[in-house]
Formats: structure tokens, C-alpha cells, sequence
């Protein structure tokens, strides 16, 4: 190769000097120094290859280069720019730039490559040929940017743009679907009290359709609360007393040959969220750590008070202080294959029919609604731990109120609220059933004309969602302030963030409903707190 072609004065050690492209005439020197020494001190990592010398080696990088891939000068020149790649290199992008290379052409790529730590990196590459005067090839120039942050915030907008799409979806199923599942459930409550107990045969068909219709609320409400579509009834509470209280649920759902052992903080912080779906979300984690161990092994249930923004906490969780519920297992971890995909729906490492792929998903939609945060990670010695993160909350605890005997109704008046005539009728039914008498409307409006006309009433039970441009909430509203006596029942398969809030204010009951959770809300409702109807 021309010495002409070199700047000796600019290199150091082993080091080849710098490219100049015209000959070395006193001006072109001068310009060669001065982008050589630009190159050298800028803070993009720039390198140049030899195409003349076998195997296209690096003859030139500047600082850089070397801060970005961890290696020294010495390591790096004389080499092939393909030591940076590692095995999650696309090999499709490798093969452009293998061909740009062999057409002496322009390339643009994002590559990812690995440092010499073994970290990988996001690669903005740019390679361009450099030509002499007589159009022979003389180098190639490539350029690099790490764009990893980049990258990141792209994958993290592509997956919440995901969720939101799949949660739609899945939100208008459910709604759909809660419908129809309060209709075979209802019918299967009134057929229960129906059957004789000797007619084994009808009464183990009635269980297996209950049974099955059970396992499709469960679905619908994993669906919900992922496309954060369920409405959370949260209240303050400890998480301490919640778990402690849930414990024997807990021990029947992991088995005998798991072993389960608590680390509560003494002063755990008190927080406000639905103990409910609280509940759902611990035991989809336990069933999935139990399943990793093959039922045999050790949980560790343990909760702590952390702040947001100290060293250690998730990137991506806000400052403020929260209280942190972890499970940890000592199953093999989390393969790094699936670990992107842990919290998508339906997603599932599970064999066909042992798995739905909404568990964890469901957990991720009720932490996110809850404005916490789920993590999943593989423990150094193996295993895994998920962390949920739920916000801390200030004030008192309630005593919970003990629910009521008595559940059949007196002939009281009932103003029914439902859109669906499907699930119309089967309501009234089952209502009529508890002993009540019903009067069923299908819209808000002529809800409030009945009101007017008639002052019987004991309840107002109404769905949320219906069309005609008043919600239920909005009839609730405006019923208390007309008639702030008359009590007040909220249903909904399916709600949003805009009805939420105002929903709180009422009691409710999510569908479907059973006959018995139905017959004690309302009889709550219609007696009030004396008890006295």
C-alpha cells in the first residue's frame, strides 16, 4: 500500500496513520490533519478498514470507538469489524452489510453488537467507501452511534401500543361475553334450587355447566383487568393482614410439596387497592411458580417499603414511595427467550390446555390500573422473583362490615335497568325468584319517568353501559339528587376510566353475578345499616 496514502506524524505505537485520499502535497497534508484530528477528538466512535489487505481489518479507530466497545486500540486494530457481533446478531443485517461491502456501496443499518464485557449495544452503523482520484477503492469509513436508549423507548412505546390495541379488543370481548355468561349463570342458580336431590344425573349436568361457566367469568376478568377495563373497587388496606388473611386459599392453590415461607416488614405502609384482584394477581404468580418448580420447592412471600427513585428500583417506576410485594421461587428462573413476552396475552410456556397465557398479563393490566408496576427477573442463584410495586396511601383502616343474614326479599318494589333483553329476562327472573317484584326498563330516560310516577320503589338496580346517551352512572346521579332515600345498585360486565370515578360513590356488583352475592347486596342495600327494612 502507498506510504503517500498515510500521515506518519499523526499515529501512535503500531498504530497505521491516518487516511489521506489526495496526494501528500503541502495543502492536502494540512487538510488531513486537520480531519484527523477532528476524527480523533469527536465524540461519534468513527473507525476506518483497509480493503486492500486481507480480510478487510481495521487499521484506524479513535477514543470514541474504544469507550463504546470497551476494547483498547491494540485490540481492535488489524481485526474485522465482525468481533463486535455475537449471537442475537441479525444475521439478515450482517448479509447488508457484507453485500454493501462486496458493492462498494453506501449502507445505513442499526446492528446490534456486543462489548467486550460480553453487554450488548445498539448500533447506528453507517459504512461509506472512500475513493481516490483514480476511482480506485481505497477504504471504507464507518461511523457509529449507540442508539440502545433509542431503541429502548421505541420497543417500550411498540409494546404499550400493543397492550392498548390488544386491550380493545379483548375489553369489547369481555363485555360481550359477561353478558352471556350472566345468562347461564343466572338460569343455573334458579335450576340449582330446582332440582331434586335424588336426580343425580340433572344436578351433576347443572354443576358441570356451572362449573364451566365459572372458568369463563374467570377468563373475562383476567381479560379486563389486563386491557385495564375492570373496574377496581380499592379500598385502604395492609398488605401484611391481606396475605396473612388469604394464607389457607393460598396454601390449597400451591400444593403440598411446595414449601411457602413469609419475610413481612414489621412496618409495612398501608395502600389503597382492590383486595379482590389483589388477591387474583398473588395467586396467578404463586400458580406460575409452582408449575416452575414441578410442585416441589420453596416460595418466599416477602413485603417491604421502598422509595421509587433509590439505586436498585425499576427504571421505569415514578418516584414515590410504594410497598413492594415479592414472590420468589426456586425454580430454574426465567429463559431470556421469553422474557419480553412474560406479561403479553396469551402468551404461555405451558403445555396445550394448562394454560390460558392470561395470568400474568392479568397482572400486569391490575398494576398498571393500580399505578404500580410488576416486575419479572432470574435471581443470581437461580429462580425467580416478581415484584409488584403498589403506591403507598395515608389514613385509617375500616373494619370490614359483617354481611347480613337474611337474603330473600318481602315483595318490595325493584326498578330494573338492562339494555339486553337476554339478560333482562333472566334478571327479572332471578329477582322475582328472591321474592321481589320488578319492573324492567330498557334506558335511562324511562327509568326517571317511572320515578316520577311512582313512589314504591324500594331499589334502583341499573347496568352502566347503555346506549341512548345517559349512562347508568349518569341515572344514578341524578336519581340520588332527586330521591336521596332510594338505594342504589351499579352492574356492569365492562367499564372505563371515564365512568369509574364517578361509579365509586355506589355500590355494585360485578357481572356476572351469582344468585346468592346478588340476593346479599341488595338486601344490604334495601335494610341500611340498622339492619330495618
Amino acid at each position: 500500500m502507498n506510504d503517500d496514502r498515510y500521515d506518519q506524524d499523526a499515529t501512535s505505537g503500531d498504530m497505521p496513520p491516518a487516511p489521506l485520499i489526495e496526494d501528500s502535497t503541502p495543502p492536502a497534508k494540512a487538510h488531513a490533519d486537520i480531519f484527523f484530528a477532528a476524527v480523533k477528538t469527536t465524540r461519534m466512535p468513527m473507525i476506518v478498514t483497509d480493503p486492500a489487505r486481507e480480510d478487510n481489518p481495521i487499521i484506524f479507530c479513535n477514543a470514541a470507538f474504544e469507550r463504546m466497545s470497551g476494547y483498547q486500540q491494540a485490540e481492535i486494530v488489524g481485526r474485522n469489524c465482525r468481533f463486535l457481533q455475537g449471537p442475537e446478531t441479525d444475521k439478515a443485517v450482517i448479509d447488508q452489510v457484507r453485500q454493501a461491502v462486496a458493492r462498494r456501496e453506501e449502507l445505513a443499518v442499526d446492528i446490534l453488537n456486543y462489548r467486550k464485557n460480553g453487554s450488548t449495544f445498539w448500533n447506528a452503523l453507517f459504512v461509506s467507501p472512500v475513493f481516490g482520484k483514480n476511482g480506485d477503492l481505497l477504504y471504507y469509513f464507518g461511523s457509529q452511534l449507540d442508539i440502545s436508549r433509542r431503541k429502548e423507548a421505541e420497543e417500550a412505546l411498540h409494546q404499550a401500543q400493543k397492550m392498548e390495541a390488544v386491550g380493545k379488543l379483548t375489553g369489547g370481548i369481555a363485555h360481550d361475553f359477561n353478558n352471556l355468561l350472566q345468562v347461564i349463570l343466572g338460569y343455573v342458580d334458579m335450576l340449582e334450587s330446582r332440582i331434586d336431590e335424588d336426580n343425580r344425573i340433572a344436578r351433576r349436568a347443572v354443576d358441570a355447566i356451572g362449573t364451566a361457566a365459572n372458568r369463563g367469568a374467570q377468563l373475562t376478568q383476567q381479560l379486563l383487568a389486563f386491557a385495564r377495563k375492570q373496574e377496581l373497587r380499592d379500598r385502604l388496606l395492609n398488605l401484611n393482614t391481606l396475605i396473612s388473611d388469604f394464607e389457607a386459599v393460598v396454601e390449597r392453590n400451591i400444593g403440598d410439596g411446595v414449601r411457602l415461607r413469609r419475610e413481612f416488614s414489621d412496618d409495612l405502609w398501608n395502600c389503597r387497592i382492590d383486595p379482590v384482584q389483589a388477591e387474583m394477581a398473588l395467586l396467578n404468580i404463586l400458580s406460575n411458580a409452582r408449575d416452575a418448580m414441578d410442585g416441589d420447592g420453596e416460595v418466599v412471600i416477602a413485603t417491604q417499603n421502598v422509595v421509587g427513585n433509590e439505586d436498585g428500583m425499576p427504571s421505569d417506576l415514578s418516584s414515590g414511595e410504594y410497598v413492594r410485594l415479592t414472590v420468589t421461587d426456586n425454580g430454574p428462573g426465567i429463559d431470556e427467550a421469553v422474557a419480553d413476552k412474560l406479561f403479553d396475552p396469551f402468551f404461555s410456556t405451558k403445555e396445550v390446555g394448562k394454560g390460558t397465557g392470561l395470568g400474568l398479563s392479568m397482572v400486569y393490566g391490575f398494576m398498571r390500573q393500580s399505578g404500580g408496576l410488576v416486575t419479572a427477573e432470574t435471581m443470581p442463584d437461580g429462580g425467580a422473583r416478581f415484584a409488584l410495586y403498589f403506591p403507598r396511601a395515608r389514613g385509617i383502616i375500616e373494619p370490614t362490615r359483617e354481611a347480613q343474614d337474611h337474603t330473600v326479599g318481602g315483595g318490595e318494589h325493584i326498578l330494573m335497568v338492562e339494555d339486553q333483553p337476554q339478560v333482562a329476562e333472566m334478571g327479572q327472573a332471578l329477582l322475582e325468584d328472591l321474592g321481589y317484584s320488578v319492573v324492567h326498563v330498557a334506558s335511562a330516560s324511562r327509568a326517571l319517568d317511572l320515578l316520577r310516577d311512582r313512589s314504591d320503589f324500594k331499589l334502583l338496580f341499573t347496568d352502566i353501559v347503555m346506549p341512548g346517551g345517559m349512562s347508568g352512572v349518569a341515572l344514578a346521579q341524578m336519581v340520588r339528587e332527586e330521591y336521596p332515600k332510594l338505594p342504589i345498585l351499579l352492574t356492569t360486565g365492562y367499564s372505563d376510566r371515564a365512568l369509574d370515578e364517578d361509579s365509586r360513590a355506589f355500590e355494585l356488583v360485578r357481572k356476572p353475578y351469582r344468585r346468592a352475592d346478588l340476593a346479599q347486596k341488595i338486601r344490604q342495600l334495601i335494610d341500611g345499616p340498622t339492619g330495618v327494612s
